[in-house]
């Protein structure tokens, strides 16, 4: 039974996200990347700040997720730019339900971390 988490929008099951490692969620003006790794889930702005390329097709070790255009690298955790000449990208809360991932589609504030499955 699926258990809608208000404003947030519903990404997929928990189980399809850990198979795939990423899923892809259109907000209002932009599109979130969902990730699955090391036991954690992130969700970001599927844009890389640097040239505007799908992060969702990035390599991800240690929490960084690469982009596979231009090499600009953002930490998952929190959306910091490792690369100091390359803004930072938004970073968006996530929730777990009933078996279903949720995503806020507001930007979280620069200080909030992301929520670990249950």
């Amino acid at each position: 039974m699926s258990s809608a988490v208000e404003g947030y929008l519903k990404v997929g099951l928990l189980e399809q996200l850990k198979r795939r490692r990423c899923l892809v969620v259109a907000g209002e003006n932009h599109s979130i990347a969902v990730f699955y790794h090391d036991g954690a889930i992130h969700a970001v702005h599927n844009r890389c700040s640097h040239s505007g390329y799908p992060l969702e097709t990035g390599t991800i070790k240690d929490d960084i997720i690469t982009c596979i255009w231009h090499q600009a690298r953002f930490d998952l955790t929190n959306g910091c730019s490792i690369n100091p000449d390359i803004k930072d990208i938004p970073t968006f809360s996530v929730q777990v339900s009933d078996g279903e991932v949720w995503v806020n589609p507001v930007p979280n504030p620069k200080s909030e971390a992301t929520e670990q499955p249950s």
